[in-house]
């Protein structure tokens, strides 16, 4: 017994001088270490101000960066410092991590060139240690309405102007392009911080049409896609957005539609070839008017009568003025090889006759100057068909004439027309439908219509016109044609 309590004793001895000598070494070792260098802190500040922030351990560098270049293969990094713009190459190891801008782990390829990031890397040894889409920067997609100003480094969009940095970084499919290489047809995602951007991103580039084979479409109007309305012209090259676009050129009754591919820097050829019109067949007109001295306008162009002209085949405007005289407008239908046609202007005091044409000389004379006598009317050669196209004579031409000029008598209702005068030189669409070059007049129809005018180097206009009821002739005059940026 009595060795029993000797062990015991000896044993709590032992237990108390185990502790004894733990608690010293733990002091020890708290003393030891108040004495060390203390661990570094990293700075909260981030960048925040757009500066690279170093780490007091002297080896962290962050920074907010755009990434400029990327080699996926070699996890090579080219960083430009939104601060300074200068470019820093990095690697991106085994131990560095891609987040978004919550901090979320995403894969390195998520994290683009053009990207706005906050790095983190070892500036002893150039390692990534983290690349987090910079929470603080803004991103402004789709962007289709904007232009450039040089003179002081702006960018518009939309309504609002914003400033680039010198050090701008453009680029389309990870490829850096230049200012010069924009085009305003492009789609753009600008990426930036307070108000100045850093960096644009083509998501959408741009390529070109080349209209080739398409002589029979001149003066004419092309539709790209739905939105682009344009006169055709001769040598004609369009820059358009990539994508798949429906070109449609019409003039007067010839029509042609083509689908196309655009992709960014390529000239698409689009070959109108198929789409012709039918041969053109002419006639020679001789036009005899008195008194002489008047003014004679065919399809709204004035014309010399002294010899025979060249018409096409088909139905054509014919008007004749002189001072002291009533003007004659009138229609001629041109379907044989030759043709002659005769109009008389019927003295302005004279209120019992109008003015008048016809396929005969109602005086029997080869030359009608000087003869007063007239009656209205329009050529009725190949519009009766009553007549089966041969000419009528004096008689049937005076009478359709006052039937058509005079809406008062019972023999039939006046026919009118819309005479657009300015401005000159505008080719006029009235409802789509080609009417001639302006000046220009067609038979007049009541209600809504939309006159388009479209001239080469100008901006096409449509103008919504009610025409009313009224019995009158309608004379419109547009304002001027606007020259094309």
């Amino acid at each position: 017994m009595e060795e029993n309590r000797t062990f015991k004793r000896k044993q709590k001895n032992n237990t108390f001088l185990y502790l004894l000598i733990g608690g010293f070494l733990l002091i020890l070792i708290i003393s030891l270490t108040s004495l060390l260098p203390k661990s570094p802190v990293e700075s909260k500040d981030n960048g925040k101000n757009g500066n690279a922030v170093q780490q007091p351990e002297g080896e962290r560098i962050v920074m907010p960066a755009i990434i400029a270049g990327k080699d996926a293969n070699s996890g090579k990094y080219t960083l430009r410092g939104i601060s300074d713009g200068q470019d820093i190459n990095l690697s991106f190891i085994d131990s560095s991590i891609s987040l978004d801008k919550y901090g979320k782990n995403v894969t390195a390829e998520k994290l683009k060139v053009g990207e706005m990031v906050e790095a983190t890397y070892n500036k002893e040894t150039s390692e990534i240690i983290s690349l987090q889409i910079w929470d603080k920067a803004w991103r402004y997609q789709g962007i289709s309405n904007w232009g450039l100003d040089g003179e002081d480094g702006s960018i518009r969009i939309a309504d609002k102007a914003y400033q680039y940095a010198d050090y701008l970084l453009i680029t389309r499919d990870g490829e850096e392009l230049t200012l010069e290489e924009l085009d305003t047809t492009d789609e753009l995602l600008a990426v930036g911080y307070e108000k100045k951007i850093y960096s644009i991103i083509v998501t959408k580039g741009h390529g070109t049409l080349k209209l080739t084979d398409y002589e029979d479409f001149i003066g004419g109007t092309a539709y790209i896609g739905k939105r682009a309305v344009l006169a055709v012209e001769e040598d004609m090259v369009v820059t358009v957005r990539e994508g798949e676009y429906e070109i449609t050129l019409e003039k007067g009754r010839l029509t042609g539609t083509k689908t196309v591919q655009v992709m960014p820097e390529e000239e698409v050829e689009v070959n109108m070839g198929e789409f012709k019109l039918p041969p053109v067949q002419t006639a020679m007109v001789t036009l005899h008017v008195s008194p002489e001295g008047a003014d004679l306008y065919v399809d709204g162009k004035e014309v010399s009568y002294t010899e025979a002209i060249e018409l096409e085949y088909g139905k054509h405007s014919i008007k004749a003025t002189l001072g002291g005289y009533k003007e004659y407008s009138g229609i001629i239908d041109v379907q044989e090889e030759e043709k002659e046609l005769y109009i008389k202007l019927a003295a302005a005091d004279n209120s019992s006759e109008e003015s008048t044409a016809g396929e005969e000389n109602p005086a029997g004379e080869e030359n009608p100057a000087g003869e007063d006598e007239s009656t209205s009317g329009e050529d009725n050669s190949n519009t009766d068909s009553g007549n089966n196209g041969t000419s009528t004579d004096t008689d049937n031409t005076n009478n359709n004439g006052n039937n058509s000029n005079n809406s008062g008598n019972t023999g039939g209702t006046a026919k009118k027309y819309v005479y657009i005068q300015t401005p000159e030189g505008a080719s006029v669409y009235v409802n789509g439908e080609f009417k001639g070059i302006a000046p220009v007049s067609y038979p007049k129809t009541t209600g809504q219509q939309y006159i388009t005018l479209i001239q080469s180097g100008y901006n096409t206009k449509t103008y919504t016109v009610e025409v009313k009821d009224d019995g009158e002739d309608v004379k419109l005059n547009f304002p001027a044609m606007e020259a094309s940026n």
